[in-house]
């Protein structure tokens, strides 16, 4: 599965939307009337993605999440709960995470079909399966996969989720996409797989058939003391601390397969996260 583009976006919580769209803008003359930050995130990183190599027009769309659209969702709940009042149209309407990929897919005129995925701690990796599905099918001809996330409210809320302190990490908002075909002219790499393995010693051997120079990248599941393990086996490895860099997002994945493309080349990614369960989730990517 070839990629032909790639978007790695994060930014601060958005607080002015009306600024935000203007940034859009720049990439898009998409005219819509009312979005909420959930959808206008989405827009931002698909089309920052596409505006120079323009997707066919029966592109499918997966747009993985793992929380969806919060601020609405706590703006009708706390109209419900604390005030006692009916949502109002706008917010509870938007409540429905999916809309964005309807947005997505609208703004980009395609006729193909529109998917948001959502997976217990591993959204982008089984969105990315999906579209690796349909390519390998001949289903279509294109796809669009992306994560995309707003913020965590607070790091205390980061804490109960993943039961770890936030320490250095600035939690950020992110929108990553990338373009794919099973077409190989004018790619700039290819999604090698997408794997799940039970034990470690299953995962570091796959890791370590993979071509050479590595690189290797770690979602925010793997512990530091496992970290270190996966160093120790792969010495020759290179690692890409994004989270470290550049900030945690709840489908970050997606930013550190986006921003290896943009960033590396002619190297092998090997992004490595953890299942709820204790497996191991493994995303190999090439970039030429």
């Amino acid at each position: 599965m070839y990629v032909h583009a790639a978007s790695g976006f994060v930014c601060d919580p958005i607080t002015d939307l009306e600024r935000a769209k203007e940034e859009l803008k720049q990439y898009t003359d998409y005219f819509f009337r009312r979005v909420n930050k959930f959808i206008l995130l989405s827009l931002l990183g698909v089309h920052r993605c596409v505006h120079e190599r323009p997707a066919d027009e029966s592109v499918a769309v997966f747009l993985a999440t793992e929380n969806g659209n919060l601020g609405d969702t706590e703006n009708v709940l706390r109209q419900i709960y604390r005030e006692n009042s009916f949502p109002k149209p706008f917010n509870f309407i938007n409540t429905m995470s999916n809309t964005a990929s309807f947005y997505v897919a609208q703004s980009l005129n395609t006729r193909g079909r529109s998917i948001t995925v959502s997976s217990k701690a591993s959204s982008f990796e089984r969105g990315l399966e999906m579209a690796m599905a349909d390519l390998s099918l001949g289903q279509i001809r294109e796809a669009l996969v992306g994560g995309v996330d707003e913020a965590a409210s607070s790091r205390d809320e980061f804490h109960n989720k993943y039961k770890a302190a936030p320490g250095h990490l600035k939690l950020v908002e992110g929108s990553s996409w990338m373009l794919l075909s099973a077409a190989p002219e004018g790619a700039m790499g290819e999604i090698l797989d997408v794997r799940t393995f039970s034990t470690f010693d299953e995962a570091r051997a796959w890791a370590d058939s993979l071509e050479p120079p590595l690189v290797l990248a770690f979602g925010i599941l793997v512990p530091m003391a496992e970290k270190d393990v996966w160093k120790q086996s792969l010495p020759h490895a290179e690692e890409f601390d994004y989270l470290g860099g550049y900030g945690f997002y709840d489908t970050a994945a997606a930013f550190a397969v986006c921003r290896f493309f943009e960033d590396f080349r002619g190297r092998t990614l090997v992004h490595v996260n953890k299942t709820p369960h204790g497996g191991y989730c493994l995303i190999g990517c090439r970039s030429y």
